[in-house]
């Protein structure tokens, strides 16, 4: 089996959505001829999860940009303590005091540290975490025979990691950017910093053999900046593993039905970041509706579990809080056996052009769960054209539009008892394992 080194910063955070499609790489990957050796920082924590994944882990010494400097200002604190032992008034350092540094309520000083980690955080507070990755990756280089690299970012350091080792050793190199490096809408820097990340960009990527990204519009973009690379764009998916409990669960006929069979059930589970995922074209649409004898508000139910941000005043000043149940944080296994129980699924996405490149992950996890989705988001983008080409539901973002795609879950409902997703979709295309076969298939071609 060909081995593969892969440079995984977000690799034991199994909660977050960097991590799994990092984690999907290491788990799927064997299964299409390639041996992934992990290379990870040792953060202090190793998820149980792991032992599952059948791969080796390598775990390198690690210091964050804190620590970094801090070590440093108490080896120059012991040294000027030699130096003037005899001081009356000696400086005493204490580390809760320069983490609280960061938190300034002084817009001044606020903007220094700012300033500061525009210098120092280049390009981001992971940098010293190279040294220690590179040595271990490059022991296993010379000791063993490797044949590809992958590198996946965020942070950047796994890509100039990545790049040092293609130095060492002329062998094949993917750089994954999950998210895009200087074309991410959501990273500003000062003109002076974009300066030198932009000619860093191009200096790490210029040998790389191909750079993936996880939508087409994210390699349309970022073929603007790098004309001359292969960009592949290879969407995430889902864990078909994190399903098998529910396929459990039906085939023994536990009972999946809708809770509340009269009633059209939507489900959202997940956080609304402080009110810029909104949900209030739904309530919107479904007060308009109703005052116009459409529909019957009663019949209706939705769910929320996580963030609840704003929702009772939402849904209050519609008149419509006695059909929202807001259910707080649950368990994962938990949300799916409810959203199996829905009619709908929601996927509520910032209406923003920023978000025009992104996929958010719970889609693919709706792809699984085979329900008909309400997505409400930006009016274009790699989402709503996913939704679309796929026929797995509607795509909204403005009030005409969700009034439209309701009234006509309503009245389906209504009429059949039910909502059926009559998609467009092989479900498999969009599982975690086709990711990483796509990933094998792109390595072997580099290969020859």
């Amino acid at each position: 089996m060909k081995k593969v080194i892969l440079i995984a910063f977000y690799f034991n955070q199994v909660n977050e959505i960097a991590s799994k499609r990092l984690r999907a790489l290491a788990k799927y990957l064997p299964q299409f001829g390639w041996e992934p050796i992990v290379i990870v920082p040792d953060l202090g924590f190793i998820p149980n999860e792991n032992d599952d994944l059948n791969c080796r882990i390598i775990y390198t010494e690690y210091e964050d940009m804190f620590s970094h400097f801090s070590n440093k200002f108490k080896k120059s604190r012991s040294t000027d303590s030699n130096n003037f032992n005899d001081s009356k008034d000696p400086i005493e350092f204490n580390d809760d005091k320069l983490k609280d540094s960061t938190s300034y309520s002084n817009p001044i000083a606020s903007k220094a540290i700012s300033m500061a980690g525009e210098v120092f955080a280049y390009p981001d507070g992971m940098k010293y975490w190279h040294g220690s990755a590179f040595k271990e990756a490059s022991k296993i280089m010379d000791e063993e025979e490797i044949d590809a690299i992958i590198s996946s970012s965020w942070p950047i350091t796994c890509h100039t990691i990545a790049k040092d080792l293609k130095e060492h050793q002329d062998i094949p190199w993917i750089a994954d950017l999950r998210d895009l490096w200087n074309l991410n809408p959501y990273v500003s820097h000062t003109f002076i910093r974009d300066y030198f990340e932009k000619r860093l960009e191009l200096k790490t990527f210029e040998n790389a053999d191909a750079l993936t990204t996880t939508t087409d519009l994210a390699a349309e973009t970022l073929s603007t900046l790098h004309p001359m690379s292969r960009i592949v764009p290879i969407l995430s998916g889902y864990d078909k593993d994190d399903f098998k409990f529910l396929e459990e669960l039906v085939s023994k006929k536990d009972d999946f039905s809708n809770d509340f069979s009269e009633k059209l059930k939507f489900i959202y589970a997940g956080s609304l970041y402080g009110g810029k995922r909104d949900p209030t074209y739904l309530f919107e649409a479904i007060r308009d509706l109703e005052d116009e004898n459409k529909l019957d508000s009663s019949k209706i139910s939705i769910e929320f579990y996580g963030d609840s941000t704003g929702l009772e005043e939402i849904a209050n000043s519609y008149g419509l809080l006695d059909i929202v149940h807001i259910g707080g944080k649950i368990a994962h296994d938990e949300v799916l056996k409810k959203q199996l129980k829905s009619d709908v699924l929601l996927l509520i996405s910032w209406d923003n052009e920023k978000e025009k490149m992104f996929i958010p992950g719970k889609i693919y996890e709706y792809f699984a769960l085979k329900k008909p989705v309400l997505s409400i988001g930006y009016k274009e983008g790699s989402l709503k054209d996913l939704i679309e080409e796929t026929k797995v539901g509607y795509h909204v973002s403005s009030l005409e539009s969700t009034k439209e795609a309701l009234l006509n879950i309503y009245d389906e409902f209504v009429e059949n008892g039910t909502v059926e997703l009559n998609a467009d979709i092989n479900i498999e295309d969009y599982s975690m394992e086709n990711m990483a076969k796509k990933f094998a298939d792109l390595l072997n071609e580099l290969e020859n």
